[in-house]
């Protein structure tokens, strides 16, 4: 690494945990790409030349990483133009303007999901109120029936006298 001053972690990157990454073949490497190494686990880490002299977290270790400048360059030769400032304004503002309405869109849905969610909750408690209404009335209902039954029951037996029963028939007399 270079003997640059240490750069602050900003509060972002101290709080972000290792970023998920995969590993590039060396040819996949632009050339114009910054390569070194992590000072903390040794990993190999590659960044756009932009990145020289920024604070970044290693991909494996997570530990702030100053990235190196390349020798023989200043950090401001890596200094954009105005007019590519200004297009990276533009692209930004056009992203965050899109950022914006997606956090509408999903803002409006929870809010629609949380009605849904009342709602449904409301539906639900009324079910189960009559379902427990009519569980207390089918519980009512059968003891009526029970004691409609008994009642009945004592009513036919105070109705109808028992059969009689038959006498045993004289046997003939032998002869």
């Amino acid at each position: 690494m270079s003997d640059l001053p240490e750069t602050p972690v900003s509060e972002q990157a101290r709080h972000a945990g290792p970023v998920s990454s995969r590993e590039l073949d060396p040819e996949e490497i632009p050339s114009t790409d910054i390569v070194f190494e992590c000072p903390h686990c040794a990993k190999s880490l590659s960044i756009d030349q932009r990145g020289a002299g920024l604070v970044i977290r290693c991909t494996q270790c997570g530990e702030p990483v100053t990235v190196p400048i390349p020798e023989g360059m200043a950090i401001e030769d890596f200094d954009a133009t105005p007019e590519e400032l200004s297009a990276q304004l533009l692209n930004t503002r056009q992203t965050l303007s899109r950022a914006q309405r997606r956090i509408a869109e999903l803002e409006a849905e929870v809010a629609a999901f949380a009605a849904f969610r009342e709602e449904t909750k409301r539906a639900r408690t009324a079910a189960e109120e009559a379902v427990s209404s009519l569980r207390l009335a089918l519980a009512r209902t059968l003891r009526e029936q029970e004691a409609a039954f008994a009642s009945a029951k004592e009513a036919l037996a105070l109705a109808v006298p028992p059969p009689p029963v038959p006498e045993k028939a004289a046997e003939p007399a032998k002869a």
